[in-house]
């Protein structure tokens, strides 16, 4: 299930208020990378650019938000925020522009589209899935439970 960027931003609101125009962009990078990495799908259907500060979208026009009932895509969203918005804008951006997803768009011009498949290389390299100081299962732990559940095994 995806949502739109409209909709993530107000989820974002409604958990943490106050944070400005730009760290939320920033913030959007990060949701939409862990989302394609973890569920194999966007979170929101409208595109990140590259820009020379960061990350920019394309924002709808739509008046009122509709709540976010997914339970995944809120798992990403209080993910994200759990991790990440206790940083500065100033860290995310280096995070950002340290990423090879934004690397790649910068390339190719300003305001270049980042990729949905390069977000989900990047979100889904080694260095991501299986820092030891992260929560979430490893590589090793999620195929131990895939072959667990192929051989059919309660």
């Amino acid at each position: 299930m995806t949502t739109s960027v409209t909709d993530v931003i107000a989820a974002i609101e409604g958990r943490r208020p106050g944070l400005g125009t730009a760290k939320k962009h920033l913030l959007l990078f990060f949701a939409q990378g862990h989302h394609l990495a973890w569920a194999d799908e966007p979170l929101f259907v409208e595109a990140l650019y590259a820009t020379e500060r960061g990350v920019t979208l394309d924002e709808t026009d739509i008046d009122e938000p509709t709540p976010i009932t997914g339970a995944a895509l809120l798992g990403t969203i209080s993910d994200v925020l759990v991790r990440y918005s206790s940083l500065s804008a100033a860290d995310l951006r280096t995070l950002v522009q340290a990423a090879l997803p934004w690397q790649l768009a910068r390339k190719a011009g300003d305001e270049a589209r980042i990729e949905w498949a390069w977000l989900t290389d990047w979100f889904r390299r080694p260095d991501e899935t299986d820092d030891p100081d992260d929560e979430r299962p490893n590589r090793a732990e999620i195929a131990e439970v895939e072959a667990h559940l192929a051989a059919g095994r309660p």
